[in-house]
This record gives structure tokens, sequence and C-alpha cells, in this order.
């Protein structure tokens, strides 16, 4: 005897509305992860319509995650880029009311309570000192164009020490010998300190010509980006294209002053961007790395270290170098800060 058993209409009724609900959350997480159950159902041609639809869902998705990803990251490079274009020119025109707030005291608290790496503590402890030392100046204790000659030597020792860091640590040669040439082009600069300007009190570091500050600062910029490409990684080299930008930046911005702003406040614009980038960089390294990571632009720094590339670099750095060397010695204005000028 055969026994059939009999299903209720109200229990096949849930089971029905169970297995529908469980297919349409699937079909969810499908479209969603770009994936597809149906991969097994093959249509004439071998393929599943509904899976490549899918996939080419997830291929639009991911391209505008990355999309999205380059603007982020943009618009929080702009920001750091403003804030310390902006910062650098208020430490710059006030020595005392912007320069002790904004750079003095957080590279000292840095210094003191951040884990820097020897160079970063290297380097902003120098600049520390001669940030220290622009106050004494300001406040009337120490001669200006005293300060304004040891700021030129210090600019010297800073780009030595990038420098013999390329030839012995990373044994980057190429890069080592552009930084000696730019370290020597400092001898073509010479600087003045103002103090009856239209705004607040500073110093100008200029060539004979503007054609020599500007190509000195072209030379110094290319130099110094290879170099932290190589000390850093490429999101801290990323946030470096704002350090190096940030002086240029404050250059255009100041030349309504005419022959007391423009190219000459470069080197002041530089030494105080790098003041303050870099008590960011050290109080909070590991966010830069996470925030403005880029693939692209990792590729693009991988592709900068190649040996062909540097070489080229070396060759348009040294040329440079030797450019505004000989434009110097024509207006015979090569010299050493406070010795022979």
């Amino acid at each position: 005897m055969i026994f059939i058993e009999v299903i209720p209409v109200f229990t096949l009724e849930k089971i029905i509305k169970k297995l529908q609900f469980k297919v349409l959350i699937t079909l969810a997480n499908d479209s969603v992860t770009g994936t597809n159950t149906q991969s097994n159902d093959f249509n004439s041609n071998g393929l599943n319509p509904v899976s490549i639809g899918n996939k080419g869902v997830g291929m639009e998705q991911s391209s505008a995650t990355k999309s999205n990803l380059t603007v982020e990251v943009f618009i929080k490079w702009l920001m750091f880029t403003a804030a310390i274009s902006g910062m650098g020119l208020a430490a710059s025109f006030w020595p005392i009311q912007g320069n002790i707030p904004l750079i003095v005291i957080p590279s000292i608290l840095v210094l003191i309570l951040g884990k820097p790496v020897f160079f970063e503590k290297l380097k902003l402890s120098t600049l520390v000192i001669i940030r220290v030392l622009i106050v004494v100046v300001a406040l009337g204790f120490f001669p200006p164009q005293l300060y304004v000659n040891i700021a030129l030597w210090m600019l010297v020792v800073n780009i030595l020490e990038a420098a013999f860091t390329d030839l012995l640590r990373h044994k980057q040669i190429f890069n080592a010998i552009s930084g000696f040439a730019v370290a020597i082009g400092v001898f073509a600069l010479s600087g003045l300190w103002i103090s009856d300007g239209t705004v607040g009190m500073y110093y100008l570091a200029t060539g004979a010509t503007v054609t020599i500050t500007i190509l000195y600062i072209l030379v110094y910029t290319l130099w110094n980006w290879i170099f932290v490409s190589y000390e850093f990684s490429p999101s801290v080299a990323l946030m470096h294209v704002g350090f190096l930008l940030a002086p240029i930046i404050g250059v255009l911005t100041t030349s309504w002053l005419g022959a007391l702003g423009g190219v000459g406040m470069w080197l002041i614009l530089r030494a105080n961007t790098l003041s303050i980038g870099g008590w960011m960089q050290i109080a909070n390294k590991s966010w830069f790395e996470r925030e403005y990571r880029l693939d692209s632009f990792a590729k693009f720094v991988d592709w900068t270290h190649k040996k062909s590339v540097q070489i080229v670099f070396m060759i348009v750095n040294v040329s440079i170098v030797v450019t505004l060397m000989v434009l110097a010695a024509q207006h015979s204005a090569i010299a050493l800060p406070g010795i022979t000028s």
C-alpha cells in the first residue's frame, strides 16, 4: 500500500515564500559583488549572459571606485598644500606672531614627543634652529644680515645632508651628483634682510637676475623631489609634491610686492613650508601613508627610479646649475655668503 502524505497548503506557501526570499537575497548580493550564482547556466554559445552583465557592473564599479579614490586623495592633498602655503606666508612675514605658534612650538613638541627617523630629526632640528634665530633677529638681538648669510649656508648644509644620504645610504650616485651641483648653485644667490617692507619683516634671496633665481628654484625642486622619493614611500613622496609647490605658490601670491616679493621670497617660504609640513609629517606619518596612497602615483615613482631616467635627470640638473653659474659669473655675482660678498 502506498501512503501519500498531503502537505497542507499553508505550509507550501511558507516554503515558497522562504525560497523566494533567499533567491532575492542571493541576487542582491550578486549584483553588488559582480558575481552570479547561475554560473552553470549556459546559452547556446556556451556563455552566461547574466554573469557577463554582472561582471561588467563589477568592472564599472571598480573603475568608479578608483576614480573616486583619486579625487579624494587629490582633495586631501590640495587642502594640505593650501594649508602649509598659507601658514608659510604668515610665518615668513611675521617671524614672531606667525613663526612661533606655527613652526617653533609645534616643531619642538614633535621632536620631543614624536618618533622621527634620523633624517627627519636632523632636518627638522636644523630648520627649528634657524627659525628660533629669526625670532632673535626680529627682537633686535642679532644682526639681520649675518642671519641671512647663515640661512644661505644652512641651505648648503641641508642640501649636502641629502646628497650624502643619497650617495651613502641609497646608493643613488646620479641624484647625489645633482645634489652636489645644487649645493654649489647656492653661491649664485645673495640675501638681503627687509625690515621696512610693505608687509612684515623677512629676507630675500636672489640671483643677479630673475632668470638665475628661477633656474635655481627649478633645479632645486627637481633634485629634491627625486631625493624624497627614495627617502620615503610613494604616499609621502606625493605629500612632498605639496611641500615643493607651496613656496612656488607663495612666490606667485607675493609678486604684487614687486622687488620686495616674488621669486626673492622663495627661500624663506621653502624653509617655512618645509618646517610646517615636516612637523605634520612626523606627527602623523601613518595617516599620510594611508590617505595619500595611489597606485598610479606609485607606478610613476617607480618609473622615475629607472636608471635611464635618473641619468636624464642628472644631466638636466647639472646643465641647469652650469647655466645659472655662467650667468652669475657674467654679472660677477658668484660669492660665498658673508665671506666674499
